[in-house]
């Protein structure tokens, strides 16, 4: 009886070791999760084969469980360690919570602006200002320069004081032969967009105002004027630019709400329409006289 036991654990033991053996043979292949182990390599093709191929068994005995199969047909595939799986289960946990917590009032308010910056906030036509014009389409469909201040930041744009220069802070840098050739280009152009928004100021009917789109305003020759004061190869597109085309953009479409206004007999919105037009009008002249060195020309003067 005694014999028969000890042959139930010597079959036991062999099992074991075949199963061992196996493991072996898996973790000591090219494994995706790690790379080769040149120096646990095992050559099968003499007698000193089965030697190490016990030599491992018996290393691994105590640090593998008897496992419950045997995969010959993944030979690719290597286990993980209990120590490694904890650790990125830890990891992994540990990281999801701390992303977790620093995005949560990110995710909560943040919102896509139409150029598809994100943002922290809910994205408006009036944020920034609540007297940006009302037709403005949340998605800047339809102004003259769509690739302005509300399409990077999803939001309107202050108003600037004539002669200010607190706002922006700081202009970009441009060269002095670039602003004066578009100074010398445009400047009577803009000089005629002035002269037509004056005009504006005394009509009473909705059918003596040109549309937004007609070429008496000069809002084209004004962005053309921007980009020579305001971009060049260095900066490319500057938030600079895009806010002088905001301000442009609004005269744009505060001509629209002047005609709607006056069309519908309201006096007083024709009125503030009109207001929001001069402001944005000196605006983007301050803007740019900014820029106007005494290399370069003499500076605006301003719509009263």
């Amino acid at each position: 009886m005694n014999n028969q036991h000890s042959n139930n654990n010597n079959n036991t033991t062999l099992s074991r070791r075949r199963h061992l053996l196996s493991a072996v043979l898996i973790l000591t292949s090219t494994s995706a999760f790690s790379p080769p182990q040149t120096q646990c390599s095992i050559s099968t093709s003499s007698s000193s084969s089965t030697t190490q191929l016990y030599h491992w068994a018996n290393r691994f005995d105590n640090r593998l469980e008897e496992p419950t199969f045997v995969a010959t047909e993944l030979p690719n595939l290597q286990p993980l360690s209990k120590q490694f799986t904890r650790r990125s289960l830890l990891s992994i946990g540990v990281a999801s919570t701390t992303l977790t917590t620093l995005l949560s009032p990110l995710i909560a308010n943040a919102d896509f602006a139409p150029g598809g910056s994100i943002v922290d906030r809910e994205v408006s036509i009036f944020y920034g200002n609540k007297e940006a014009s009302p037709s403005r389409r949340n998605d800047n469909s339809n102004v003259l320069f769509s690739q302005d201040n509300y399409f990077k930041f999803g939001a309107a744009a202050q108003w600037i004081e004539p002669g200010s220069t607190d706002f922006p802070i700081k202009m970009p840098f441009v060269l002095s032969q670039q602003r004066y050739d578009g100074l010398k280009k445009y400047r009577s152009k803009v000089d005629i967009a002035k002269s037509s928004l004056l005009k504006l100021g005394s009509i009473t009917s909705a059918d003596d105002v040109p549309l937004s789109d007609n070429p008496s305003y000069q809002l084209r020759a004004m962005g053309l004027l921007a980009n020579s004061f305001l971009a060049s190869e260095n900066t490319g597109v500057s938030n600079e630019l895009m806010l002088a085309r905001w301000y442009i953009n609004e005269i744009y479409l505060r001509i629209g709400d002047y005609r709607r206004a006056l069309a519908s007999g309201d006096n007083q919105d024709a009125k503030f329409s009109y207001q929001c037009m001069i402001k944005a009008m000196n605006s983007y002249l301050t803007l740019l006289n900014r820029s106007i060195t005494s290399k370069v020309g003499d500076p605006f003067t301003y719509v009263e």
